[in-house]
């Protein structure tokens, strides 16, 4: 797939941030996220030590949907559902060094938007899962 441009990814994010404004936004974007892409899902959530209990969960899920969104603007359809196998690609090597080389500006909104390492890790994971998926 190719780079997605920084335009994209801002353009995403300004709209993400105006929705924020709804009371329910963030709640039912990580459910349609879980919805669409189970295994993510599933995947995220066993790793809920690693990312701070709950609370940690539901931010990566979050962020995550907002890559997803990215991914879906720039391929101008949805993004088919990443599983398993696409995960454990994903995983071989160092998932952020492989974002920053495959899709900069995604790497840049993670580096810029998450605090926890863990967090940032595991959402390079799925975003270069997302990417292969493609």
């Amino acid at each position: 797939m190719s780079q997605i441009p920084e335009s994209i990814v801002e353009a995403v994010v300004t709209e993400v941030s105006a929705r924020m404004q709804e009371p329910d936004y963030a709640q039912l974007a990580i459910g349609s996220f879980v919805q669409t892409h189970p295994d993510v899902g599933r995947f995220v959530t066993a790793q809920l030590d690693a990312l701070g209990g709950g609370e940690g969960v539901m931010h990566t899920v979050f962020h995550a949907q907002v890559l997803d969104e990215c991914f879906a603007r720039h391929r101008g359809r949805p993004s088919r559902a990443v599983g398993f196998r696409e995960l454990d690609v994903a995983a071989k090597g160092d998932p952020q060094e492989k974002l920053t080389a495959k899709q900069p500006a995604l790497a840049s909104y993670v580096a810029s938007n998450v605090d926890s390492d863990a967090q940032r890790r595991l959402l390079a994971l799925i975003a270069v899962a997302m990417d292969r998926a493609s």
